[in-house]
């Protein structure tokens, strides 16, 4: 008699006889076993693959009660744990039940002795940990400058972190790391410290992060693990070697001899099949999981040529498998990625997750590099022409396909690894990312990596409050950089003059961006970069940044709204066909180093008569409008235009403002929402008030008297009213009394008048990508410039 045939009782007993105690249950349709925290879930694992050989028609259900579960290493699934589409394997927890999955190992008994300055240590035997919990409050690693929530980038840098009067204090710095941003501030780098060198300079291993061939800033650094940097409340730092830990409890409070909770797995649950059997028809669902180790200087993989570096790990592990269902968890607390679908993939659906104060990135598309003909590692690097290979698309299928994350609120994420992002795409075809809330991140909310193979669809989602610790990016981002891409732009334009065919191979099939709100103060809301090509960009309410197109092929842009923002074309090809059309633009074009304006750029809305002229005088915009777009309600996010707006006379249609970003009532009662901008050419008539940019309080040049007062020749600039002290227009010597004229760009070959405070508040807008801003100022009726660094 089989355990699956026998009687309840008789195979409970069976089961406790194999060394698990777990209960089953049959209700008809399913075979349940239910787990308790103090339970094996291997073991129980194992009974469940035992139950569903016998009986592979009817589903396997694993059941957690509430509580917490330690796993001492990762719950791998095979293909022998698959279920089937009419019965797919579940683990889940019990309904209403609060079930952790922790990667973390309690520290108990801990006998602590008082050693010096405040600090206490105990001794920890067995494996060395990056991660510290006391209850479910995350401790800081012994660092410097010391960690302050409310400062960006890192929580705190400081220039002189890795000083040679600082590191003289080190005695023994060996397993310190030093964090850094580029200095391009394109990402992250950490760099191991390995030691000290004889003259007392440090000993660095290889620096890790970033899959560029750049620098750590000297400025936007810091260090930790070094014990001698362990002096506020809360830090603590772990002696790898003897084994001590040390910590810093609040002053007069000696610490607990329980409740520390160490990081020792990166990963919780594999779901890993093999090319000759996949696992499939697996449900994971209703689970918390927390309490993992960081895998930062294990992100070493890169990804083609886009800037990133990869590490193939999460809390949920997922390589050749299909049919995977990953619902309705929660993700927080974790050291690196949450989600990570790796290599052969189809048809995983991630759905109803929250996702939040994690190390790396949310949710991750990455597809194996042999699946990539002609593949290339480096922004540098280039493939001759003679030795592309042109068969266009895949050449194996080891890269996700067909799957989908929707609905998932992801934030507060990439606290250890600047470049990551809420959901990541790379190497992969076929991916919908739909209705997700995605905020407070460190540089794009969501990334598309490299131009294989296209057909992604970016659709309902809300992402704001990005590229909060990096630069030059977006909300959304991608990259091209094809196969036939070179970062030599001439040899680029001989190769796509010859062979226009090249821009298609991998870029097989067009992505679609539609109906997505994004904000970023940082940078673009869209921001293709670097050859990315084949795209659809349509009915998108992007709030600060605009949308940049940069080199690529084959972009058509309608029917978006870019509230206080434009389009920024950089540098296309003769023959791109990119199309720009019924758009609403609330600033004039923002153009570098463009001598061809694709094969449509027409029908849209500018804010006044002279962006629209402008436009008009490079030769695009012969049937444009230019007015107030005349918004429903701003303040409340309606976007839809009125109707007697000159919106609609170019073609723009109306596209509903109330449904981006999570569905479900549970979510969405927990999203956040972006803030609203105050559109500043969609201000009513009468004297104008004075408005704040960049620390000085100004107003447009309107009367005799302030024309008089200045000295100007004409009645057009902008007055400055104040400077506040140590603001970025004081740092330039802005004074009370100036009028800023223009903006001048002569490194980018454009130049902006400043006729009113509206003209200037916009060019700023579009330009604050790039850093810093010179301003043409005329003073005691001279002129003279002033350059302006940007927060």
């Amino acid at each position: 008699m089989t355990l699956q045939n026998a009687p309840l009782r008789s195979r409970r007993l069976a089961l406790a006889s194999l060394g698990c105690a777990v209960f089953l249950a049959n209700t008809g349709s399913a075979a349940i076993v239910q787990v308790s925290p103090g339970d094996d879930l291997h073991r129980a694992l194992d009974r469940a693959r035992a139950l569903h050989g016998q009986n592979p028609a009817q589903s396997t259900i694993l059941e957690l009660a509430a509580g917490t579960y330690r796993l001492a290493a990762p719950l791998i699934l095979t293909a022998r744990d698959s279920g089937s589409e009419a019965a797919p394997l579940e683990l889940r927890a019990a309904r209403g039940a609060k079930v952790i999955i922790s990667g973390g190992r309690s520290l108990r008994n801990l006998r602590w002795f008082s050693w010096r300055d405040g600090i206490w240590r105990a001794r920890v035997d067995g494996p060395s940990f990056d991660r510290l919990w006391l209850g479910e409050r995350l401790l800081i690693r012994a660092r410097y400058p010391n960690y302050d929530a409310g400062k960006l980038p890192f929580g705190g840098v400081a220039a002189d972190a890795t000083g040679a009067e600082r590191v003289q204090r080190w005695s023994n710095p060996e397993g310190g790391v030093i964090h850094a941003l580029s200095t391009g501030r394109w990402g992250s780098i950490q760099i191991p410290i390995e030691g000290k060198r004889p003259d007392g300079g440090l000993r660095l291993g290889t620096a890790i992060g970033i899959n560029r061939a750049v620098v750590p800033s000297d400025t936007e650094r810091f260090v930790d693990n070094i014990l001698e940097e362990l002096d506020v409340a809360d830090e603590w730092y772990l002696d790898r070697k003897s084994h001590w830990l040390y910590f810093k409890p609040a002053p007069g409070v000696p610490p607990a001899r329980n409740g520390f909770v160490a990081g020792r797995l990166e990963t919780l649950i594999e779901l890993r099949g093999s090319p000759a059997a996949r696992v499939h028809d697996v449900t994971v669902s209703g689970l918390e999981f927390r309490e993992t180790a960081t895998s930062f200087l294990k992100t070493t993989e890169p990804l083609l040529r886009s800037d990133w570096s990869f590490y193939r790990g999460g809390a949920i592990l997922s390589e050749n498998a299909q049919r995977i269902v990953i619902s309705d968890n929660r993700f927080e607390s974790l050291g690196g990625n949450a989600i990570v679908v790796s290599g052969h993939n189809r048809n995983i659906a991630i759905r109803g997750n929250e996702i939040h104060d994690i190390g790396a990135s949310g949710i991750a598309f990455v597809g194996r590099p042999e699946a990539v003909r002609s593949a290339l590692f480096e922004y540098q690097q280039s493939q001759p022409a003679a030795g592309i290979d042109r068969a266009p698309g895949p050449q194996s299928d080891a890269y996700p396909a067909d799957s989908i994350a929707e609905d998932n609120l992801i934030y507060s994420i990439g606290a250890v690894e600047k470049q990551s992002a809420g959901v990541e795409i790379a190497m992969a075809a076929r991916i919908t990312v739909r209705h997700n809330s995605i905020y407070h991140v460190p540089r794009a909310g969501i990334n598309i990596g490299d131009g294989t193979w296209g057909g992604h669809l970016i659709a309902d989602n809300d992402v704001f409050d990005t590229v909060l610790e990096t630069g030059d990016h977006g909300s959304f981002n991608s990259w091209g950089r094809d196969r036939y891409w070179s970062a030599d732009r001439e040899e680029m334009n001989r190769r796509v003059a010859a062979e226009r065919s090249l821009a298609a191979l991998d870029a097989i099939a067009p992505n679609v961006i539609r109906h997505n709100r994004m904000r970023c103060d940082h940078g673009w809301d869209i921001d293709l970069d670097d050859g990315s090509s084949n795209y659809l960009i349509e009915d998108n309410l992007l709030l600060a940044g605009g949308l940049k197109l940069r080199e690529g092929f084959n972009r058509t842009v309608r029917n978006n709204i870019m509230v206080n923002n434009t389009l920024h074309p950089h540098v296309w090809f003769a023959n791109s066909a990119d199309v720009f059309e019924h758009n609403v633009v609330m600033t004039g074009y923002q153009p570098i180093l463009m001598n061809h304006w694709g094969e449509s750029i027409d029908f849209n809305l500018f804010p006044t008569a002279a962006a629209l002229e402008r436009a008009q005088g490079r030769g695009t915009d012969a049937h444009s409008a230019a007015g107030s777009a005349r918004f429903a309600d701003p303040r409340r996010g309606d976007f839809t235009v009125a109707a007697d707006s000159p919106a609609l006379s170019i073609g723009f249609r109306n596209f509903s403002m109330d449904d981006f970003g999570v569905v479900s009532p549970r979510l969405k009662m927990r999203a956040k929402r972006p803030m609203m901008p105050e559109p500043f050419l969609e201000q009513g008539s009468g004297p104008e008030a004075p408005r704040e940019l960049l620390g000085m309080t100004i107003k447009s040049i309107e009367t005799l008297g302030e024309q008089s007062a200045t000295g100007l020749p004409s009645r057009q600039g902008v007055l400055v009213l104040a400077v506040a002290p140590d603001s970025p227009a004081d740092r330039a010597g802005l004074r009370s009394g100036d009028v800023i004229m223009r903006i001048v760009d002569d490194q980018y070959g454009d130049s902006d008048p400043t006729n009113t405070a509206a003209d200037l508040t916009a060019a700023h807008a579009g330009r604050r990508w790039r850093g810093e801003l010179v301003f043409e100022i005329w003073r005691q009726q001279r002129t003279s410039t002033a350059k302006v660094q940007l927060p």
